[in-house]
Protein backbone atom coordinates (compact mmCIF):
# COMPACT_ATOMS: atom_id res chain seq x y z
CA UNK A 1 0.00 0.00 0.00
CA UNK A 2 1.33 2.93 -1.13
CA UNK A 3 1.34 6.51 0.87
CA UNK A 4 -1.23 7.83 -0.50
CA UNK A 5 -3.83 4.86 0.36
CA UNK A 6 -2.02 4.51 3.76
CA UNK A 7 -3.62 8.36 4.63
CA UNK A 8 -6.67 7.63 3.39
CA UNK A 9 -7.40 4.65 5.53
CA UNK A 10 -6.22 6.12 8.73
CA UNK A 11 -8.40 9.26 7.86
CA UNK A 12 -10.89 6.49 7.32
CA UNK A 13 -10.63 4.67 10.32
CA UNK A 14 -10.10 7.90 12.67
CA UNK A 15 -13.26 9.06 11.30
CA UNK A 16 -15.00 5.69 12.24
CA UNK A 17 -13.26 5.52 15.47
CA UNK A 18 -14.05 9.12 16.46
CA UNK A 19 -18.04 8.40 15.64
CA UNK A 20 -18.05 5.36 17.45
CA UNK A 21 -16.57 6.61 20.43
CA UNK A 22 -18.88 9.37 20.45
CA UNK A 23 -21.99 7.46 20.15
CA UNK A 24 -20.66 4.98 22.73
CA UNK A 25 -20.38 7.42 25.10
CA UNK A 26 -23.48 9.38 24.93
CA UNK A 27 -25.68 5.97 24.92
CA UNK A 28 -23.84 5.01 27.91
CA UNK A 29 -24.09 8.39 29.66
CA UNK A 30 -27.74 8.18 29.11
CA UNK A 31 -28.01 4.71 30.96
CA UNK A 32 -27.52 2.61 27.67
CA UNK A 33 -25.79 -1.16 29.30
CA UNK A 34 -22.22 -0.51 28.02
CA UNK A 35 -22.11 -3.45 26.05
CA UNK A 36 -25.10 -2.76 23.83
CA UNK A 37 -23.43 0.80 24.00
CA UNK A 38 -20.48 -0.05 22.41
CA UNK A 39 -21.85 -2.64 19.98
CA UNK A 40 -24.01 0.57 18.97
CA UNK A 41 -20.94 2.66 18.42
CA UNK A 42 -19.36 -0.08 16.44
CA UNK A 43 -22.44 -0.45 13.77
CA UNK A 44 -22.10 3.33 13.79
CA UNK A 45 -18.36 3.62 13.49
CA UNK A 46 -18.22 1.46 10.34
CA UNK A 47 -21.13 2.79 9.11
CA UNK A 48 -19.63 6.05 9.07
CA UNK A 49 -16.35 4.54 7.29
CA UNK A 50 -18.64 2.34 4.32
CA UNK A 51 -20.66 5.77 4.25
CA UNK A 52 -17.70 8.11 4.01
CA UNK A 53 -16.09 6.32 1.39
CA UNK A 54 -18.29 5.73 -0.60
CA UNK A 55 -19.90 9.61 -1.09
CA UNK A 56 -17.16 11.89 -0.43
CA UNK A 57 -15.92 11.87 -3.99
CA UNK A 58 -19.14 12.07 -5.30
CA UNK A 59 -20.27 15.05 -3.36
CA UNK A 60 -16.56 16.52 -3.96
CA UNK A 61 -17.37 16.69 -7.68
CA UNK A 62 -21.03 17.82 -7.35
CA UNK A 63 -19.86 21.04 -5.45
CA UNK A 64 -17.41 21.57 -8.45
CA UNK A 65 -20.42 21.99 -10.51
CA UNK A 66 -19.09 20.55 -13.32
CA UNK A 67 -21.15 19.31 -16.62
CA UNK A 68 -20.18 16.16 -18.85
CA UNK A 69 -18.57 16.96 -21.94
CA UNK A 70 -20.58 16.68 -24.90
CA UNK A 71 -19.41 16.73 -28.93
CA UNK A 72 -16.28 18.17 -29.65
CA UNK A 73 -15.07 18.00 -26.35
CA UNK A 74 -15.86 15.03 -25.61
CA UNK A 75 -14.55 13.34 -28.60
CA UNK A 76 -10.98 15.29 -28.04
CA UNK A 77 -10.82 14.18 -24.06
CA UNK A 78 -12.19 10.64 -24.66
CA UNK A 79 -9.03 10.30 -27.07
CA UNK A 80 -6.50 11.67 -24.54
CA UNK A 81 -7.95 9.04 -22.33
CA UNK A 82 -7.80 6.24 -24.13
CA UNK A 83 -4.20 6.53 -25.50
CA UNK A 84 -2.96 7.16 -22.06
CA UNK A 85 -5.45 4.68 -20.34
CA UNK A 86 -5.70 1.80 -22.00
CA UNK A 87 -2.06 1.41 -22.85
CA UNK A 88 -1.15 1.39 -19.37
CA UNK A 89 -4.32 -0.07 -18.31
CA UNK A 90 -5.49 2.25 -15.76
CA UNK A 91 -9.32 2.75 -15.31
CA UNK A 92 -10.45 5.62 -17.21
CA UNK A 93 -11.87 8.32 -15.02
CA UNK A 94 -15.30 10.33 -15.24
CA UNK A 95 -14.73 13.94 -17.05
CA UNK A 96 -16.61 16.91 -15.92
CA UNK A 97 -16.05 20.50 -17.68
CA UNK A 98 -16.46 24.00 -16.03
CA UNK A 99 -16.83 27.08 -17.98
CA UNK A 100 -13.63 28.80 -17.37
CA UNK A 101 -11.19 31.26 -19.42
CA UNK A 102 -8.64 29.89 -16.93
CA UNK A 103 -7.02 26.57 -17.91
CA UNK A 104 -7.00 24.48 -15.06
CA UNK A 105 -7.84 20.53 -13.90
CA UNK A 106 -8.46 18.55 -10.92
CA UNK A 107 -8.86 14.93 -9.50
CA UNK A 108 -11.08 13.65 -7.27
CA UNK A 109 -11.45 10.05 -6.62
CA UNK A 110 -12.51 6.88 -4.25
CA UNK A 111 -10.40 4.35 -5.93
CA UNK A 112 -8.84 4.31 -9.23
CA UNK A 113 -12.01 2.42 -10.27
CA UNK A 114 -14.06 5.00 -8.86
CA UNK A 115 -12.49 8.71 -10.05
CA UNK A 116 -13.26 11.81 -12.27
CA UNK A 117 -11.19 14.55 -13.46
CA UNK A 118 -12.82 18.04 -13.60
CA UNK A 119 -11.02 20.47 -16.33
CA UNK A 120 -12.12 23.54 -17.78
CA UNK A 121 -13.42 24.54 -21.44
CA UNK A 122 -10.52 26.63 -21.36
CA UNK A 123 -7.61 24.26 -21.16
CA UNK A 124 -10.10 22.03 -23.58
CA UNK A 125 -9.96 24.87 -26.24
CA UNK A 126 -6.41 26.39 -25.68
CA UNK A 127 -3.80 23.40 -25.02
CA UNK A 128 -2.03 21.67 -28.00
CA UNK A 129 -3.22 17.80 -27.83
CA UNK A 130 0.21 16.81 -26.40
CA UNK A 131 -0.04 19.80 -23.50
CA UNK A 132 -3.79 18.28 -22.78
CA UNK A 133 -2.09 14.70 -22.72
CA UNK A 134 0.11 15.81 -20.09
CA UNK A 135 -2.34 17.70 -18.11
CA UNK A 136 -4.61 14.44 -18.00
CA UNK A 137 -1.42 12.21 -17.48
CA UNK A 138 -0.83 14.26 -14.35
CA UNK A 139 -4.10 13.76 -12.71
CA UNK A 140 -4.15 9.92 -13.65
CA UNK A 141 -0.89 10.15 -11.93
CA UNK A 142 -2.36 11.59 -8.36
CA UNK A 143 -5.73 8.88 -8.92
CA UNK A 144 -3.14 5.92 -9.62
CA UNK A 145 -0.81 6.97 -6.24
CA UNK A 146 -3.75 7.35 -4.03
CA UNK A 147 -3.44 11.19 -3.59
CA UNK A 148 -5.98 12.29 -5.20
CA UNK A 149 -8.35 9.97 -2.89
CA UNK A 150 -6.58 11.09 0.31
CA UNK A 151 -7.03 14.92 -1.01
CA UNK A 152 -11.30 14.06 -0.96
CA UNK A 153 -11.60 13.47 2.06
CA UNK A 154 -8.98 15.76 3.17
CA UNK A 155 -11.72 18.47 1.33
CA UNK A 156 -15.05 17.25 2.40
CA UNK A 157 -14.00 16.32 5.83
CA UNK A 158 -11.99 19.88 6.70
CA UNK A 159 -11.76 22.39 4.00
CA UNK A 160 -15.25 22.42 3.34
CA UNK A 161 -16.55 22.68 6.93
CA UNK A 162 -13.75 24.99 7.77
CA UNK A 163 -14.97 27.54 4.11
CA UNK A 164 -16.46 29.98 6.84
CA UNK A 165 -12.71 30.64 8.80
CA UNK A 166 -10.63 31.05 6.60
CA UNK A 167 -7.44 32.31 9.37
CA UNK A 168 -7.78 28.50 10.42
CA UNK A 169 -8.37 26.04 7.35
CA UNK A 170 -5.34 26.68 5.71
CA UNK A 171 -3.10 26.32 8.75
CA UNK A 172 -5.40 22.93 9.23
CA UNK A 173 -4.67 22.12 5.52
CA UNK A 174 -1.56 22.79 5.47
CA UNK A 175 -0.71 20.39 8.37
CA UNK A 176 -2.68 17.56 6.87
CA UNK A 177 -1.70 17.89 3.02
CA UNK A 178 1.76 16.02 2.06
CA UNK A 179 4.23 18.17 0.67
CA UNK A 180 5.73 17.16 -3.12
CA UNK A 181 2.65 15.75 -4.16
CA UNK A 182 2.38 17.79 -6.96
CA UNK A 183 6.05 17.07 -8.18
CA UNK A 184 5.73 13.71 -7.71
CA UNK A 185 2.46 13.28 -10.06
CA UNK A 186 4.48 15.21 -12.45
CA UNK A 187 7.44 13.37 -12.44
CA UNK A 188 4.85 10.20 -12.95
CA UNK A 189 3.05 12.21 -15.98
CA UNK A 190 6.35 12.44 -17.74
CA UNK A 191 7.09 8.88 -17.16
CA UNK A 192 3.66 7.91 -18.64
CA UNK A 193 3.58 9.96 -21.89
CA UNK A 194 7.38 9.39 -22.03
CA UNK A 195 7.55 13.34 -23.29
CA UNK A 196 8.32 15.63 -20.77
CA UNK A 197 7.92 18.83 -23.20
CA UNK A 198 3.92 17.80 -23.56
CA UNK A 199 3.74 18.60 -19.43
CA UNK A 200 5.67 21.24 -19.22
CA UNK A 201 4.77 23.19 -21.79
CA UNK A 202 1.06 22.79 -20.29
CA UNK A 203 2.64 24.35 -16.83
CA UNK A 204 4.38 27.00 -18.98
CA UNK A 205 0.76 27.95 -20.42
CA UNK A 206 -0.56 28.01 -16.70
CA UNK A 207 2.24 29.87 -15.34
CA UNK A 208 1.33 33.06 -17.61
CA UNK A 209 -2.61 33.11 -16.77
CA UNK A 210 -5.04 33.49 -13.46
CA UNK A 211 -5.85 30.54 -11.83
CA UNK A 212 -9.28 31.03 -11.16
CA UNK A 213 -12.06 29.39 -11.42
CA UNK A 214 -15.79 30.50 -11.48
CA UNK A 215 -17.82 29.73 -7.58
CA UNK A 216 -14.66 27.31 -6.62
CA UNK A 217 -15.75 25.38 -3.84
CA UNK A 218 -13.53 25.49 -0.93
CA UNK A 219 -13.48 21.89 -0.62
CA UNK A 220 -11.54 21.40 -3.81
CA UNK A 221 -9.20 24.75 -3.88
CA UNK A 222 -6.22 22.34 -2.81
CA UNK A 223 -7.11 19.70 -5.60
CA UNK A 224 -6.66 22.33 -8.61
CA UNK A 225 -3.20 21.36 -11.11
CA UNK A 226 -3.07 25.20 -10.84
CA UNK A 227 -4.15 26.21 -6.75
CA UNK A 228 -6.80 28.92 -7.40
CA UNK A 229 -6.14 32.35 -4.96
CA UNK A 230 -7.49 31.17 -1.11
CA UNK A 231 -7.35 35.54 -0.46
CA UNK A 232 -3.39 34.92 0.71
CA UNK A 233 -0.44 35.56 -1.14
CA UNK A 234 0.58 31.57 -1.66
CA UNK A 235 -0.43 28.82 -2.13
CA UNK A 236 -0.97 25.70 0.28
CA UNK A 237 1.70 23.21 -0.07
CA UNK A 238 2.15 23.25 -3.76
CA UNK A 239 5.37 24.30 -4.91
CA UNK A 240 5.14 27.07 -7.52
CA UNK A 241 4.58 26.36 -11.00
CA UNK A 242 8.26 27.89 -11.50
CA UNK A 243 9.80 24.86 -9.52
CA UNK A 244 7.93 22.54 -11.03
CA UNK A 245 8.76 23.98 -14.45
CA UNK A 246 12.39 23.55 -13.58
CA UNK A 247 12.45 20.37 -12.04
CA UNK A 248 10.64 19.10 -15.61
CA UNK A 249 13.30 21.11 -17.34
CA UNK A 250 16.10 19.32 -16.13
CA UNK A 251 15.24 15.77 -17.15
Amino acid sequence: MNAGRRRTSVVLATVGVLAGAVVAGVLYLVGIAWLVAVVAGVVVGGAAIVGLRLTAWRLLVRLTRGSAPRGADQEILDSVLEGLCVSHGIPTPEIRIINSDSINALAAARTPAHSAIIITTAAIDHLERIELEGLMAHHLCRIRRGDAAFETLAGVLLAWPLGPVGWLRRPVMARVLPAGRSMAADLEAVSLTRYPPGLLSALMTLSRQSAQVPSPTVAALHMWIDEPDWGINDTLRHPRLESRIAALNEL
